[in-house]
């Protein structure tokens, strides 16, 4: 809770997918007043797989700040579970399957990270001369539900909607922040990505599966299968191309039979920098952005939303790699060397 002497900001928040609403249980969890305002535009969060993992890449590398990141997810989740009353946090091993000996090479170089084990590909229904590991540590988050429970919360604590003069604005808006004047010179390349649901009867559902795309198990035979990634495509509908994509990969690993049930697709929005961007605009101190987050809104959202609390509270700075006067400066800089 914020010291009962600190003089509490009034907080307007602009937008509710899982950054927002992240952000605002944060706030006002710790006793500031909090309001959100989001007029139900797509969001990618609700077609999004919702996974997070302690590693990355192919090169299978611990993610950005994942000392942070981590200890905050396992206390975030399970906390908000038991203040909805509903299971949306499912912790689960990944199978990672090699598809090449490039990768295999990679993971051999860096399996000392302590979240892997080796794991035999001859016991898995996927085609696979390479084998693969077991990654622990990761997950999955069922971000509609989630999402729907936290709607009501808000509404709930009457901290829904506009407010009249709030001392700051937080823009959590996903990928219009390319679009916002305020927040252009941060630097955007957003990804559109292709998301399938597919039905496989006899594949086991404890674990996610990888192979250059993913399968997360949902349940009574059904799996999230994507994503794809087309850079700067401007719609979020989805794309036959990207079906066709999703439809190969899988055909090309896994042995088994299966039905696709549903194709959504939405634009992920994402920073040039590859790691989220918050705070004060360098030029309108009011205004704050939270976004940025690509992929990786599950795993980092709840710790960054953490610094954001310590930035308003107790002034304390954001990560340097994170903060918006900084990344927005650096953009200009060399906006203006390409321009020359």
């Amino acid at each position: 809770m914020i010291p009962h002497n600190f003089p509490s900001p009034s907080i307007q928040i602009i937008g509710h997918g899982l950054a927002g609403a992240i952000l605002a249980e944060t706030l006002s969890q710790a006793g500031l007043r909090v309001s959100v305002y989001d007029d139900g535009g797509v969001s990618s969060s609700q077609v999004a797989a919702g996974m997070f993992t302690p590693l990355t890449g192919r090169r299978l590398i611990p993610s950005w700040s994942l000392e942070h990141a981590m200890p905050a997810v396992e206390q975030f989740y399970p906390s908000l579970e038991k203040k909805l009353g509903s299971t949306f946090f499912h912790p689960c091993s990944t199978l990672r399957i090699f598809r090449s000996l490039d990768e295999q090479a990679e993971w051999i170089k860096n399996r000392e990270n302590g979240f892997t084990k080796p794991l035999s590909g001859d016991a898995l229904p996927f085609q696979s001369s390479f084998g693969g590991c077991e990654i622990v540590g990761g997950g999955w988050v069922d971000l509609p539900l989630m999402l729907e429970g936290l709607t009501q919360r808000r509404k709930e604590k009457q901290e829904w909607g506009k407010l009249e003069a709030a001392d700051i604005t937080v823009w959590a808006e996903g990928v219009r922040a390319s679009e916002n004047p305020l927040w252009k010179d941060v630097g955007w390349r957003n990804a559109h990505g292709d998301i399938l649901t597919l039905k496989i009867p006899d594949l086991p559902e404890d674990c996610i599966y990888n192979f250059g795309k993913f399968l997360v198990p949902l349940g009574n035979q059904k799996f999230r299968c994507g994503a794809t990634y087309a850079w700067d495509e401007c719609s979020p509908a989805p794309r036959a191309q990207g079906r066709q994509e999703l439809e190969a990969e899988v055909r090309s690993f896994l042995k088994l039979p299966f039905e696709v049930l549903d194709h959504r697709a939405g634009i992920r929005p994402v920073a040039v920098a590859r790691v989220p961007v918050a705070g004060p605009h360098p030029e309108e101190i009011s205004q704050w952005i939270f976004n940025g987050f690509g992929s990786k809104g599950v795993l980092m959202a709840p710790w960054m939303a953490e610094c954001v609390l310590a930035k308003i509270t107790q002034g304390k700075e954001l990560p340097k790699e994170t903060r918006a006067a900084r990344r927005m400066q650096r953009q200009r800089d060399r906006a203006k060397t390409y321009n020359r």
